[in-house]
């Protein structure tokens, strides 16, 4: 499938998403998947030397658009390169119990929050115990709310470091292991449920409709009594694999134009690889089944899906500078081919000469009031913004409009 695939999908079934009640984050997300690069979101203007004039649509830049996020991962990676050392990381990954995915729904705010708290004070505390290392560490983490089927599963992935700083200033390597990870899923679960009670008893949580008078206090005792998933995967040799892997979902959202194998108005197939039996697996789902999965995703407007801790946070330079001295910097290894960054430039699409910028139209920006009163704009497609760009309007007799 080509990469405007899914922007298809979202225009044929602009009607259907109309009528259905969604949050002002998911109106913005489906106006600037609808819109990229097409003229509604605005024009800039390239003349050749034989005075051809080429147009160009701007990109939506929305964190979820997959039609523009290419260059975006890319510069990520970059700028996470100069920043993280040259030395062994460790991968954790925590998830929170399925029992809490109701509450989730109805406090994505907030419960981000915690999750990033918990998880990043469980391994701080351990991290800087005597029993284990006696650090601080550099920590990179990212929020995925996604299972491979598109289904609702808030996990954290952690980046980090297998080593970090003494109270002496001096840099100490943790060695093959980072900690037990049953001391880790313990610490994690109390410090996740301590401050969840401490939002219900604040009277800041909204329960769900469906749940009974208290089904939190149920659940959350069930939570206590259960273990909590919690991986520390092996040390890698350096984290740029993993930073790499984190690259995949830091904008675009949490699918793939190519993943998408068939579209037609019954149904939409894609393809995922199962972790579980190692292989590559099909899932067919009725489109608006498939536009609710995904919109359940889109995450919260102003809210950082991606932070950085210890070592690793903009407030600690000075520490910062102080290991980088010791052990180097990740943006001195060399990056595959495909994932340096190319400088782009406009090509006349007559006779292929260079081109310069001679102006831009911009698109009025929109307020989220004009989202609510369904305002968005549904103009259609014209040119693209990068090299390599199929025409928007591929297949989009596949669809139906209901």
């Amino acid at each position: 499938m080509h990469n405007r695939v899914l922007q298809n999908i979202f225009s044929a079934y602009s009607g259907y998403l109309s009528k259905t009640a969604q949050p002002l984050k998911n109106l913005k997300a489906i106006s600037s998947i609808q819109e990229c690069r097409t003229k509604s979101m605005g024009s800039s203007y390239y003349r050749c030397k034989h005075n051809h004039v080429t147009e160009q649509h701007h990109s939506c830049r929305h964190r979820s658009c997959p039609l523009c996020s290419g260059r975006k991962k890319l510069q990520w990676v970059d700028q996470q390169r100069r920043k993280l050392f040259d030395t062994e990381h460790f991968h954790v990954v925590f998830t929170i119990p399925h029992e809490y995915l109701p509450l989730w729904q109805y406090n994505e705010e907030k419960l981000t929050d915690i999750l990033f708290l918990s998880s990043k004070e469980t391994l701080f505390e351990l991290m800087a115990s005597k029993d284990y290392h006696g650090v601080t560490p550099g920590m990179l983490m990212a929020l995925h709310t996604w299972g491979r089927q598109l289904t609702l599963h808030p996990h954290i992935h952690c980046l980090i470091t297998a080593g970090g700083l003494t109270l002496r200033e001096k840099w100490k390597e943790t060695g093959e292991y980072l900690l037990p990870v049953r001391v880790v899923k313990s610490l994690y679960r109390g410090k996740f449920q301590a401050l969840l009670l401490e939002q219900y008893r604040a009277g800041l949580l909204k329960l769900p409709p469906s749940w009974s008078i208290g089904q939190f206090d149920i659940l959350f005792k069930a939570c206590y009594r259960k273990e909590w998933s919690v991986r520390i995967q092996e040390r890698y040799e350096h984290g740029q694999g993993v930073l790499l892997y984190f690259s995949r979902y830091i904008k675009g959202g949490p699918l793939k134009p190519k993943q998408i194998l068939n579209v037609d108005h019954k149904g939409l197939d894609f393809r995922y690889f199962d972790h579980r039996d190692q292989r590559r697996m099909q899932l067919r789902l009725k489109p608006q089944e498939f536009l609710r999965r995904v919109l359940q995703h889109i995450p919260p407007i102003g809210k950082h899906m991606v932070r950085s801790y210890g070592l690793y946070a903009g407030c600690n330079k000075k520490k910062h500078d102080l290991c980088s001295n010791q052990v180097g910097l990740m943006k001195d290894q060399r990056l595959p081919a495909g994932l340096q960054i190319q400088d782009l430039m406009v090509e006349c699409g007559q006779c292929h000469e260079s081109t310069k910028l001679t102006g831009r139209v911009w698109s009025k920006a929109k307020k989220g009031i004009s989202f609510i009163k369904g305002a968005a704009r549904q103009d259609s497609a014209g040119g693209n913004v990068q090299h390599g760009d199929e025409p928007d309007t591929a297949g989009m007799g596949l669809f139906s409009s209901a």
